[in-house]
């Protein structure tokens, strides 16, 4: 179940970054910090992207030990 946590977060990111293109803002403000829409785009593609090879690694590892 902890796996899918991630897998869900993944999506909630990937969804929030393709929302991005729809809006016209130049910059996005995060935790209070404006930054440019490139750089928040990149952040959260980059961490959606950690999510599913930590999901990915996981489901993996788990599909070994049933194998053994």
């Amino acid at each position: 179940m902890k796996k899918y946590i991630s897998l869900v977060l993944a999506a909630i990111i990937f969804l929030n970054v393709i929302v991005s293109f729809f809006r016209d803002n130049e910059v996005e403000n995060v935790f209070g910090i404006e930054m440019n829409i490139w750089v928040f785009r990149f952040l959260w593609t980059s961490l959606g992207l950690l999510l599913v090879q930590g999901f990915i690694k996981e489901k993996n590892k788990e599909k070994d030990t049933t194998e053994k």
